[in-house]
């Protein structure tokens, strides 16, 4: 079987699988995410591990995401210092605050 073939019947798959999705408690829900985390998994990868499915994907740089309106940019930007218009240096600020914030735990 050629390769774009193979690719092809693989996508195909990919496509039907079924998406299951949970309501669990918090507690299980922070115990498995912290698993997964410790493992450099995804939540689900930890999941699949856990129901000794195969796990596919290779360990995840987890990544710590969230939104700023421009406002909030501009906000930041004074309290760095920084110019309002480098997101690029209000995002190294951010991350040097976070990461001096977990060293003092």
């Amino acid at each position: 079987m050629s390769n774009a073939k193979d690719k092809w019947l693989r996508q195909e798959q990919a496509v039907r699988a079924t998406q299951m999705a949970f309501d669990l408690s918090s507690e299980v829900q922070k115990s498995i995410k912290k698993q997964a985390i410790d493992q450099e998994l995804t939540p689900s990868d930890m999941i699949r591990k856990i129901l000794s499915l195969e796990v596919k994907s290779k360990k995840t740089r987890q990544r710590l995401s969230f939104n700023l309106n421009d406002e909030e940019i501009a906000l930041l930007a004074e309290r760095f210092g920084v110019a309002p218009d480098d997101k690029r240096a209000v995002k190294q600020q951010v991350a040097e605050l976070l990461i001096a914030r977990t060293s003092q735990r």
